[in-house]
C-alpha cells in the first residue's frame, strides 16, 4: 500500500514538474511574442530627393509618403512662420514629424546657431520630435571644439527639456563629430538627460565601418536617440549606388541591425535615408516600403 502511495506521489511530482516546465516555456513564448508585437518601429522618410518632381512642395512630398504607408518625415528645422505652416501640412497628411535638423558652428567668435532655433524648438512641445544637430567649425575630433560644444549642447538641452523633446548629435562625414564614437564622448561630457546621438548607418559605414556596431549600441543604448538606415554595399566608398540605396539593394544586413536595436530596447522611429538616390522617388520609396513591410511581417511570425 505504501509503495502504491509513493508511486502516486512520484507521478504527481513528475506531472507537476512537467506542468511547470511546459507552463514556463509557454509563458516565455508568450512574452517573446508580446515583445515582438510591442517592437514595431515606425518608419519615416528623410532626405527625399524627388528628381521626377523638381522642387516638390512639402505638401506633395507628404502626400507621396502617406500614400506609400510611411508614418512620418524628417526635414531641416523650420524657422519663423514656416514651422507651424509645414507642421500643419504634415499633420493634415496624417504624418508625424519625427526628425528636424539644424547646424551648430563652433568657430571662435561666431554665432553658433541661428538665434531663432531656440524659439522653433520650444514650439515643438507635444510632438515626438528629435532635433538633430550637425556640429561643424573644427576638423573631425579636434579637441578645441569640446568646451564650446558642451556649453552649446547643454543650453539646447535645457531648451529641449522645456518642450519635452530631445537633442541628438547627427554624426556626419567631414563634420567635427563625423564619428559616432567621438559624438558619444561629447555626449558623456555634456551629461544632459536630453542630449544623445544618432546612429546613421551610411555615415557609420563610411567612418567606422570596420568596427562592430553591436557593442557600441549596446553599451550606449540609453543615449541612442535617433536611427537612420538604408540599403548599403559593404566596402563601398561612394554614396550614390554604394552607401545609400533603397532597402532592396546592397548587402548590408539591416535585419540584424534591427534585431540589435530591439535587443537594446530602442523604442524610437527609424528614418529611411534617401539622399542622392537617382531612381524615380515614388518608385524607390515604394520598393523600400515593400521590403520594410515584409520585414515587419516576418518578425511577427517568428
Amino acid at each position: 500500500m505504501q509503495s502504491t502511495k509513493q508511486t502516486r506521489r512520484g507521478y504527481a511530482v513528475i506531472a507537476l514538474i512537467a506542468f511547470l516546465v511546459w507552463g514556463g516555456a509557454f509563458r516565455t513564448d508568450q512574452a517573446r511574442a508580446a515583445d515582438r508585437d510591442a517592437w514595431a518601429p515606425q518608419l519615416y522618410g528623410f532626405c527625399m530627393d524627388m528628381p521626377a518632381a523638381p522642387n516638390a512642395s512639402i505638401a506633395e512630398q507628404a502626400k507621396l509618403l502617406a500614400r506609400l504607408g510611411f508614418d512620418g518625415a524628417g526635414y531641416p528645422l523650420w524657422l519663423d512662420d514656416d514651422l507651424p505652416k509645414n507642421l500643419a501640412t504634415l499633420d493634415d497628411a496624417g504624418l508625424k514629424t519625427f526628425h528636424l535638423y539644424a547646424s551648430i558652428d563652433l568657430k571662435p567668435g561666431g554665432v553658433p546657431y541661428d538665434p531663432r532655433v531656440e524659439d522653433s524648438i520650444r514650439k515643438l512641445k507635444g510632438r515626438p520630435v528629435t532635433v538633430c544637430v550637425l556640429i561643424r567649425g573644427f576638423p573631425p575630433g579636434d579637441p578645441r571644439g569640446e568646451e564650446p560644444a558642451v556649453k552649446i549642447l547643454r543650453r539646447l538641452g535645457d531648451v529641449a527639456a522645456e518642450a519635452g523633446v530631445q537633442i541628438s548629435i547627427y554624426h556626419h562625414t567631414n563634420d567635427w563629430t563625423e564619428s559616432i564614437l567621438y559624438a558619444l564622448e561629447i555626449v558623456k561630457k555634456t551629461n544632459h538627460a536630453r542630449v544623445g546621438v544618432n546612429f546613421n548607418l551610411c555615415h557609420w559605414l563610411k567612418i567606422d565601418g570596420d568596427k562592430d556596431y553591436s557593442p557600441v549600441l549596446r553599451e550606449n543604448a540609453a543615449k541612442i536617440f535617433a536611427v537612420t538606415i538604408n540599403g548599403a554595399q559593404l566596402g563601398s566608398d561612394a554614396w550614390t549606388g554604394g552607401l545609400i540605396q533603397p532597402l532592396d539593394r546592397g548587402d548590408f544586413d539591416n535585419r540584424e541591425l534591427l534585431n540589435t536595436l530591439q535587443k537594446i530596447g530602442y523604442r524610437g522611429p527609424v528614418g529611411l535615408m534617401c539622399y542622392g538616390i537617382p531612381d524615380d522617388t515614388a518608385e524607390h520609396l515604394g520598393r523600400s516600403m515593400k521590403v520594410w513591410k515584409e520585414w515587419q511581417s516576418d518578425g511577427a511570425k517568428e
